[in-house]
């Protein structure tokens, strides 16, 4: 009976260290795959975050690209505008010298007209405004710088025809008559001084008995072209 006993304390105490063994088996084992899970999502993070910041790197990247292009489109448009400027400011200075523009600025406005009667008894023409007269004054304007010319209203241009039809004058075709008046746009002062220079052209006219007058003025108004000149021969050339 004591024997029998004893067997089954000691067989008790085998199952105990068995199940304590089993146990703390059981506890080391959860153990490794908690330790084992967190690592992994360890390992996750760190590869997301890695993936992140290759893509923050890359945006970052896509914006500077889009702020140099930002800023090439800019530098574009201003250089745009400022031709676009250079081109509209050349347009006009053209439009300008072809007198397809009214103009108006400083300069002068010459009033001249036949004379009386003839300075020379023998040349009844001699008193006469002739179309010389008004070339040869209209030259010294530009000589002056004159920047636009007009006579009674009609522009003077590079295709303008100042000539006698018997004893009528035309400009641009069309027929003026006395008195003469010649408008010009430029520094007033030099103007005067290129027609009031000794033996010039008001002098010669004075002295046939015409009379010129100047009126230096700080708004002459020039008008455009009255009849366009049509060109049937000439054409642009690239050479």
């Amino acid at each position: 009976m004591q024997q029998r006993t004893n067997d089954q304390k000691l067989a008790m105490i085998v199952v105990g260290l068995t199940l304590g063994l089993l146990v703390g088996l059981q506890v080391r084992t959860l153990g490794l795959q908690r330790s084992g899970m967190g690592a992994s999502r360890v390992n996750v993070l760190v590869e997301r975050l890695l993936r992140a910041q290759d893509e923050i790197e890359r945006l970052r990247e896509e914006v500077d690209k889009l702020r140099q292009q930002i800023s090439d489109y800019e530098k574009a448009m201003t250089e745009g505008r400022a031709a676009t400027q250079r081109m509209a400011a050349e347009l006009n200075n053209l439009r300008v010298l072809a007198g397809l523009t009214k103009v108006r600025g400083p300069g002068v406005i010459v009033w001249l007209t036949d004379a009386p009667k003839p300075s020379l008894p023998e040349d009844p023409s001699s008193g006469i405004v002739h179309d010389t007269d008004l070339l040869i004054l209209v030259n010294e304007l530009k000589n002056a710088g004159a920047e636009a010319i007009a006579i009674n209203n009609q522009r003077i241009v590079s295709t303008t025809a100042i000539r006698c039809v018997g004893n009528l004058i035309t400009v641009n075709g069309v027929t003026i008559s006395p008195p003469y008046e010649v408008s010009a746009v430029g520094d007033p002062n030099k103007l005067k001084e290129a027609l009031m220079m000794p033996n010039g052209v008001v002098a010669q006219l004075s002295a046939l008995g015409i009379t010129v007058k100047i009126y230096q003025h700080q708004d002459v108004i020039i008008p455009s072209l009255s009849v366009t000149p049509k060109l049937e021969l000439a054409r642009p050339s690239e050479r």
